[in-house]
């Protein structure tokens, strides 16, 4: 029984994972494309769960709560896999990254949402200037 529940919690956490990453590539489209929270729900989103995230983490002295069930179900003392098809490598990298990049996509978000864009920035088509 405590195995088909660590394999539960490993899924749970895999599609949690995968979630994450979608977040942090849409915020990087999202800004690519100018939108806002005002008009893309999705961005909304994408904005809010790595933010609630990150604020469990915190709240767990920066380990992921899920780690802790896992460790609590499998009876080990150190590091649990707790996440399917990534290296195990790469998940030490995840706490430094994960920040980073929802970091620099809110703060791109923001940046491209708030500046105008070059076409609409109250430049006169060239057909309409008029030379002195």
């Amino acid at each position: 029984m405590t195995a088909t529940l660590l394999h539960i919690l490993i899924a749970v956490h895999t599609l949690i994972g995968a979630i994450s990453t979608g977040c942090l590539f849409y915020l990087g489209w999202a800004a690519w494309r100018r939108h806002t929270p005002k008009t893309d729900k999705l961005l909304v989103f994408a904005l809010a769960w790595p933010l609630l995230n990150l604020t469990l983490m915190a709240l767990n002295g920066m380990t992921c709560p899920l780690q802790n069930a896992a460790q609590a179900l499998s009876g080990a003392h150190g590091w649990v896999r707790d996440i399917y098809g990534v290296p195990q490598a790469w998940l030490r990298l995840i706490p430094w990254t994960y920040p980073i990049g929802y970091g620099l996509g809110a703060i791109a978000v923001t940046l491209r949402a708030t500046r105008p864009h070059p076409s609409q920035a109250g430049h006169a088509p060239h057909s309409a200037r008029q030379d002195p």
